[in-house]
């Protein structure tokens, strides 16, 4: 099986680290092929840098998926992930999504714990955009931003504890997600110095991804998620030029 994980952001390191942890999670004979957007910025963080990656999602889509089993959209939020599930013929998951979707079946609340107050934002409202946020207790954030995105989940290791902690004393939290690609791994590295379950959108999305793949759904042919008719475009990139203008198979 193989499966694509796309980093809607332009840092090699933090494509490094989620697929360092997407290849801890998988099973055997899994493979993860990595891929970081083509432009964009140097981590998502609000709407306008979520529509960006969106757009460079869908390119690295068409791009790269060709013999993919499944993809994973790498950024939690989610950027382009409707798009996505729209353009492909395979399971496309977001991370957020995953973690949203696991949280569910593990306690009746959760909260999302993540690096600054412009996340927190974008997070709570990709909650209410999957239909998932009947259960979240609170999205907390910490207080500073990392200095250097590459270095923050050793730089912002203990405040984000604390946030963890404070969710389930304050927040009544029964579930933890650590949310947001360069972090992924720090929900193992915590998992014994806090009280209820803690999950990472990577990983979530890795088993997830492989459950569809043996399911095999087929292809949406008649809805929303059911491929477009062809339209001329300007100004996209070749391969994505070429999908829109091939339209339904």
């Amino acid at each position: 099986m193989k499966l694509l994980l796309l980093n809607p952001n332009i840092t090699e390191a933090v494509t490094a680290t989620m697929a360092a942890e997407a290849r801890r999670s998988a099973s055997p004979g899994t493979e993860i092929i990595a891929v970081t957007a083509r432009f964009g910025v140097q981590y998502v963080e609000n709407r306008i840098e979520a529509a960006i990656a969106s757009h460079a999602v869908v390119e690295a889509l068409v791009d790269n998926a060709n013999g993919m089993d499944a993809a994973i959209i790498a950024a939690f939020g989610d950027p382009g992930l409707w798009a996505g599930k729209e353009l492909m013929s395979v399971p496309v998951i977001g991370i957020s999504e995953a973690a949203f979707l696991t949280a569910y079946t593990l306690g009746k609340r959760y909260s999302v714990v993540c690096l600054t107050e412009r996340l927190r934002t974008w997070y709570i409202e990709s909650a209410h955009e999957h239909g998932l946020a009947g259960r979240l207790a609170s999205v907390r954030a910490c207080d500073a931003a990392p200095s250097d995105i590459t270095q923050a989940k050793d730089e912002m290791h203990e405040r984000l504890l604390t946030q963890c902690l404070a969710a389930v004393e304050h927040d009544g939290a029964e579930v933890l997600i650590v949310g947001g690609g360069p972090i992924a791994g720090l929900a193992r590295e915590l998992a014994d110095r806090v009280p209820v379950p803690i999950i990472d959108g990577v990983s979530c999305a890795v088993r997830m991804a492989e459950a569809l793949v043996g399911l095999a759904p087929r292809k949406a042919i008649r809805g929303s998620l059911a491929r477009p008719g062809a339209k001329h475009s300007r100004g996209l990139a070749a391969g994505l030029a070429r999908w829109v203008g091939a339209g339904r198979e």
